[in-house]
Order: structure tokens, then sequence, then C-alpha cells
């Protein structure tokens, strides 16, 4: 057969091969696509070769704890504000539990267009739902005038002396208690000057929505509070929560108003003579206790 493979001559060969030096095998492997992180292997080459130093590291790190964020109060503070919310948990709880039906019916009457649920006419007026309601609107005071002075304290009172810090909690609580009671006087004097405006039925919703407002505020301030973490969230939500309060307050004063077909105007004055203008007015004072402790 016709061979057609020339032969080649090893003298022709252009190159030579050269046994390369086999380089000492490493025990350690690369992990994922970087260069420099190795976990190292024993002499085995079946487990992994801890490092004894950083085990003992990590040990004493769990022993010790993890550091977590430290809460805007001191210690005295945080204890007492947890107290009056375990407190305000329990009473309610109590409450509910013997004046549930009457409690929901009032606050559903908060939300019937200006017509009163029948339910209401059934249930019978008690001491204990009096006291109920009384309850609720001191639970609202009060857990205002926390969320007040936490926010007080997170914008630069911490430094205040404890004295002036308690002047400055109770100056609140004084202060939304007698905004709370004026806006009452206000409403029957004004019952009383404009009959024809029917404001009568109307000072009993505003207290509704007082009670109504502290349940409301309630898991947002807890949380305003306790949970730094989540502090601009539940700002925001007690925000949110305000202005959904403002726009039941006008909702419910437009329904009277057009009731007993006042004009718009009269609506409109009324608004910015009772309503809004005295926010400003407590920011005004808001602030000037705040000067005042600060001093």
């Amino acid at each position: 057969m016709f061979d057609t493979i020339p032969q080649i001559s090893i003298d022709s060969v252009s190159f030579y091969l050269k046994k390369d030096v086999i380089s000492q095998q490493s025990d350690s492997f690369s992990i994922g696509f970087s260069s420099f992180e190795h976990v190292r292997t024993d002499s085995t080459r079946l487990f992994f070769d801890i490092d004894s130093t950083a085990v003992t590291a990590a040990q004493e790190q769990l022993t010790q704890g993890f550091s977590g964020v430290q809460l805007p109060f001191s210690q005295t503070i945080q204890s007492v504000f947890f107290l009056l919310f375990a407190l305000c948990f329990i009473v309610l709880a109590f409450w509910f539990n013997r004046e549930g039906p009457t409690l929901v019916a009032n606050f559903k009457n908060i939300f019937s267009g200006g017509m009163r649920s029948r339910t209401i006419f059934k249930e019978q007026i008690t001491t204990t739902g009096v006291w109920s309601e009384v309850f609720l609107i001191f639970q609202t005071i009060l857990i205002s005038t926390i969320t007040l002075f936490s926010y007080s304290w997170n914008e630069g009172l911490s430094n205040l002396p404890l004295k002036n810090a308690i002047f400055l909690f109770f100056a609140f609580f004084l202060g939304i208690l007698v905004f709370i009671v004026l806006k009452y006087l206000i409403y029957r004097l004004i019952d009383y000057i404009f009959v024809e405006w029917g404001m009568s039925e109307w000072t009993e919703k505003y207290f509704r929505i007082v009670e109504l407002s502290g349940l409301l505020i309630f898991i947002p301030a807890l949380f305003f509070v306790f949970v730094p973490e989540y502090m601009r969230i539940a700002l925001f939500s007690l925000i949110i929560i305000f202005f959904i309060i403002i726009m039941v307050v006008f909702w419910n004063l437009l329904n009277i108003f057009a009731k007993n077909k006042i004009g718009l105007l009269n609506y409109f004055l009324y608004l910015c003579a009772i309503e809004i203008v005295p926010f400003f007015m407590i920011y005004k004072g808001a602030v000037s206790l705040v000067n005042i402790a600060g001093i």
C-alpha cells in the first residue's frame, strides 16, 4: 500500500518536551471567584483547619452579647413609660370586657353621617360606662403627653435635669387637658349663643372622637417610644392618624351645619376660629414650655 504519511525523523522536531516541575499542592481551595478567600484543610484533607483564635473570639462575643441601639431615655423614664403603657392596656382590656358593645356603638356613631345608631338608645347608661369613657379620655391625654415628651426629648432636651424633665412632662399633660376642657366650654358657649347651629349634638361626638384618638395612636406611640429603629415610621403614622381625625371632625361639623341649614361662610369661619387657630396656639405654647424647661 502506498504510504501517505511521510517519515519524520526525531531529530527534525522543532521543539522539545520538557518535564514541568510539579509544584507542591496546596492544602487549601478557593471559594467563589475571589483569589484571596481560602479555607484551609488539615493534613488528612478531609476536614477544615479551624482557626482556634477566631473560634475563641466568636465564643467570647456570644458570651458577652451584642450591643443594641440605646433607647433615647434614661432607665428610670423608660421604666415609668413602660408601666404607664402596660397599665393603660390592662385597664382598657377590663373596660372593653364590661362595656365593649356600648363603646363600639358610640364609635360607630362618629361615622354615622349625623344619624345616631339605634343601638345606643337601647343601651342603658351606667356608672361603669361613664367611668370607661373618662378613662379613654385620660388615656388619650396620657399617650399624647408621652409622645410629645418623647419627641421633645429626641430633639435636644435629653440634657435636661430630671427635675426640669418632670416639669415638662406634667406641663404637657396639663396643657392637653386644658385644651380639651376649653374646647368643650367653647362648644357649650356657642350652643348657648347660636342655638340654631345645633352644637349640642356635636359636644357628645367631640368626646367620642377624643376617646377614639387614644385607641388609634396607642400602637404607633408604643413603637415611637420604645423602638428607635421604627421611630420615623411611627411618627409618620401618628401624623397620618392626626390628619384623619381632623378630617373626621370637619366632616361631622359639616353634617351638623348642613342639617341645620347654616351657610358655608359660617362653617368656614367656625373652622378657622375654633378648630384651626387653637393648634397654632398649642404649638406656640409648647415651644415656650420647651424654652422655659431648657433654661
